[in-house]
Order: C-alpha cells, then structure tokens, then sequence
C-alpha cells in the first residue's frame, strides 16, 4: 500500500495542474488545500513543512510569485498590478514585499532586467 504522503503529493502535483490554480485564490487557507488534497488540516500541512520544506503561506507566496512571472512572460503589457492581484496578492503591498524578499529586488527592477533588451544585444 502507497505511503499517505506519496498518495498527498501525488495529489499535490495533481493540483499544481488545475486551472486557474489553486493559489491564485487571494482567499485560500490550509483548510481549503487539506480539503482539495483529501486529506486534513494536519496532514496537509506537515505535507507542506516536512516534504516541502516551508509553511503553507511561504508556499503559497512562492507559488503566487512563480506565477505572476509566468503571466508577465506572457502578457508583457499588464501593469505589475493586475498581474499580482490575479495571481492572489491582497495587496501591492504585500505582492512587492513578498517579490524582494524572495528575489531581492522590486519587481520593476526584475522585470526591466529579465523582459528589457539591453541596447546591443
């Protein structure tokens, strides 16, 4: 028989797939994802600290921030903005805070390194 967590992150990888995902719900908690794993609240996130590494809000905040760039990749004119709240930001606020301490700059600043063709090249 499967270990319960290769049954919860063959579940978790599963849910990685819908669409819209998961984590673009500004409003999601542990209960939700526990839920959406089929499984409880504790399973659920000693999933998330133990095999994942993180609390569930970092993971989440990871998550939103890997999506929001994906989105900018692919929608270069959205401002910063709709971009952070459709992925489940509260807030530009917290969107910028949670992007510096993540990637150690503003996203502006990202952003014009990662899209903008420096003249030359």
């Amino acid at each position: 028989m499967a270990d319960v967590t290769d049954i919860i992150r063959k579940r978790y990888l599963t849910l990685l797939g819908n669409n819209p995902p998961f984590f673009t719900n500004k409003d999601y908690t542990i209960g939700q994802f526990a839920a959406d794993l089929g499984t409880n609240r504790s399973y659920a996130s000693r999933f998330v600290n133990k095999e994942l590494g993180m609390t569930f809000s970092t993971l989440l905040n990871k998550l939103r921030l890997a999506h929001f760039i994906k989105l900018k990749s692919e929608r270069p004119n959205a401002t910063i903005g709709e971009l952070a709240k459709e992925c489940g930001f509260n807030n530009a606020f917290s969107f910028r805070r949670c992007f510096k301490a993540e990637y150690g700059k503003t996203p502006s600043e990202y952003m014009k390194e990662r899209f903008v063709k420096k003249e030359g090249e």
